[in-house]
C-alpha cells in the first residue's frame, strides 16, 4: 500500500502549491465485483433451526475524475446483498444495500486508495424498502511515512445503524522488499508474497456486514428494528494480474463467526464457524 502522497515532504516541497498537471493519469472507470459463499453452520442459541448457508455479492462501479496531482474524485454506485438458506422472524432471508459511492482517493499508478468515502443509500432486509432504511456510512483513512517503506495507517469507519457506530482503522504497512508486503491494519490485515509482477499469494482476514433496517416481522423485538450483521473470516488465496487494469483473485478460508445483533433490545445470536470460498474481479477502463 502506497500512501506517501499524503505525507509531509521536505521544506521545499511543502512550500510549493499542488501541481494541476496530471501525471500517470488513472483510468476513467473502475469496476469491482466480488462474490463468496459460506457453507452452512448452526446458530448456537437456536441449534434446532438447522444449518444456515450464506451467498454474498458486492458490485461497485466508479467514475474517476481528476482532482489535482494524483488525487481523484470517485463517483458511482455500490450494491451488496446477502442471501440466507434459512430464515424466520429472527433471521432474515436477505440483507441488501444500494448506495451512492462518493470518495476522494489517491492514485498510486496502479491502484486507488480512498482517503474519504461516503456511501449514502438504503440498507434494508427482507426486500422491504422504506425511507427509514436511509443510512450514510463514512470511512476516513490516511497514512504517515515513519521510515523507508513503512507507513502508519490511521482512520475510522462510522455507521449510525451499527451498535459500535465508530470502528477504528489502525496499523502499519511494511513493504519488506519487492516480493513481500505486510499490511498489518485492523480490520483487514494481509500478508503477501509476489514471486513476479503478475502473481500474488497471500493470507488475509476481513470483516464484512454492516447496519440495516429490518423488515416487518411477527416478533416485536425484531419488527422494523436495527440489525447489526457481521462476519469475521480469515483465509488464503491467489491474485493474478495478467495486465494492468485487470485482476482476478480467488481465496478460501474459514468464517470464524456470523452474528445477528438486534442491539436495541432484540436478540444477539452468533453462528458456529464454517468454510467459505470467494472470487473477486477488478477491471479498470
Amino acid at each position: 500500500m502506497v500512501l506517501s502522497g499524503v505525507t509531509l515532504g521536505d521544506e521545499k516541497k511543502v512550500a510549493q502549491l499542488p501541481s494541476l498537471e496530471i501525471k500517470d493519469q488513472g483510468p476513467l472507470w473502475s469496476v469491482d465485483l466480488n462474490s463468496d459463499y459460506t457453507l452452512g453452520s448452526k446458530i448456537m442459541k437456536t441449534a434446532s433451526f438447522g444449518s444456515q448457508a450464506v451467498y454474498h455479492y458486492q458490485i461497485e462501479a466508479l467514475r474517476n475524475l481528476p482532482f489535482f496531482d494524483k488525487y481523484y474524485f470517485q463517483l458511482g454506485v455500490i450494491s451488496e446483498r446477502f442471501d440466507f438458506s434459512r430464515s424466520n422472524s429472527l433471521y432474515p432471508y436477505s440483507i441488501t444495500s444500494v448506495a451512492g459511492d462518493l470518495a476522494i482517493s489517491y492514485w498510486t499508478g496502479d491502484d486507488f486508495y480512498p482517503l474519504l468515502k461516503f456511501e449514502p443509500g438504503l440498507y434494508y432486509t427482507r426486500d422491504h424498502i422504506r425511507l427509514d432504511a436511509l443510512d450514510v456510512p463514512i470511512r476516513a483513512v490516511t497514512g504517515f511515512k515513519i521510515r523507508e517503506k513503512v507507513h502508519l495507517v490511521l482512520g475510522v469507519d462510522t455507521d449510525p445503524f451499527e451498535e459500535d457506530w465508530a470502528i477504528p482503522i489502525c496499523g502499519f504497512n511494511w513493504e519488506v522488499n519487492d516480493q513481500y508486503n505486510l499490511r498489518a491494519v485492523f480490520p483487514d490485515p494481509r500478508f503477501s508474497y509476489m514471486p513476479n509482477k503478475k502473481l500474488e499469494l497471500f493470507i488475509a482476514a476481513d470483516l464484512i456486514g454492516g447496519g440495516y433496517r429490518n423488515g416487518p416481522t411477527d416478533d416485536r423485538r425484531t419488527n422494523n428494528a436495527l440489525l447489526d450483521y457481521s462476519e469475521y473470516r480469515g483465509g488464503s488465496g491467489v491474485n493474478y494480474t495478467p495486465r494492468k487494469g485487470f485482476s482476478l483473485e480467488m481465496s478460501a478460508g474459514w468464517s470464524i463467526e456470523r452474528r445477528f445483533d438486534y442491539f436495541r433490545g432484540g436478540p444477539d445470536d452468533a453462528s458456529k464457524s464454517a468454510p467459505y470460498f470467494k472470487l473477486d474481479v477488478s477491471i479498470d477502463l
